[in-house]
């Protein structure tokens, strides 16, 4: 299945979250981030839904290229660009909030 270059997020229930899921998350795009080298703009952010049922983890349009198996493993979701001022950054390289448009990367 082919990603576009857009801000992708991920939906862990609360259960997930706290069984352990979210770390085997991280450990996995801080893998795919170290092996690249710390790409520019490549970065996870995350939040709380308002009741707290989930936790939405969102990754950068430059970070797509670099993680398709992991967008897949967690059926990622394509989205909007998502609000700036409810996000806080898990992992990465944070420019990558600025990552607001939708660009040609080579």
């Amino acid at each position: 299945m082919a990603k576009t270059m857009s801000w992708h997020r991920i939906t862990l229930s609360r259960q997930e979250y706290e069984s352990g899921e979210m770390a085997l998350l991280l450990g996995a795009f801080r893998a795919a981030y170290v092996a690249r080298n710390g790409p520019e703009g490549m970065a996870m952010f995350g939040c709380w839904t308002d009741d707290g049922t989930c936790y939405l983890v969102y990754t950068t349009p430059r970070s797509v290229r670099h993680i398709i198996p992991l967008l897949d493993a967690y059926s990622a979701n394509q989205i909007d660009t998502p609000d700036p001022s409810c996000l806080s950054l898990i992992y990465g390289d944070e420019s990558g909030l600025s990552s607001f448009e939708i660009g040609f990367e080579a």
